[in-house]
């Protein structure tokens, strides 16, 4: 009688931790989160989880360029965007910011733990990479920024692509390669 019912709680404990798993994770996903680079904060999200799903902000820069992986030609003051809608979608914060410009498609973002400290946001539908987000204080500033300076990893471009090839497999390198700019995508 014991064995059947300690085989009973064994059973049921797995569907019982990973329901709590996506409460307890969902906890610890509120509050702010910050995309840092080279320093200086790009953006912050600030994530609440209600009665009726997600809600929160979207701090940014007025504008800035990027390429998805570089942010330059930042200009501030910062701006916050209030959420439109949120939901959850698993153990991911799904929030959605309207786009304030007629004609234009709303900003989507979804983001979910990976860490005590550490979140992964994806942009929906652009094709960018994941972007990892930090854990800041509530109103955490943004910058600090220099005037001209490119915030982030190394361009891409095809030689960097190239280069994880086999050196007898790499492509030459275009006569007309671009020379390192600013970021050629405007955000908004």
């Amino acid at each position: 009688m014991i064995g059947r019912l300690l085989l009973l709680l064994f059973l049921l404990l797995p569907v019982s931790a990973s329901a709590q798993q996506a409460t307890f994770a969902s906890t610890f996903l509120e509050g702010s989160w910050a995309l840092r680079l080279d320093g200086a904060i790009v953006m912050r999200f600030d994530l609440e989880l209600t009665a009726d799903g997600w809600t929160g902000g979207w701090v940014k820069p007025t504008s800035f360029a990027s390429d998805g992986t570089r942010f330059g030609n930042v200009r501030m003051p910062a701006v916050e965007r209030k959420a439109d809608s949120g939901r959850a979608i698993g153990d991911w914060a799904e929030i959605t910011f309207d786009d304030p410009r007629e004609g234009e498609e709303p900003d989507q973002f979804r983001i979910h733990l990976t860490g005590a400290d550490r979140a992964e946001m994806i942009y929906v539908g652009t094709g960018l990479p994941p972007f990892t987000l930090e854990r800041v204080a509530a109103g955490a500033l943004l910058g600090p920024f220099e005037e001209g300076k490119v915030y982030g990893g190394p361009p891409r471009t095809a030689r960097a692509d190239a280069s994880a090839q086999p050196p007898a497999q790499r492509p030459p390198p275009p006569e007309d390669e671009p020379v390192q700019g600013p970021p050629v995508m405007i955000g908004r």
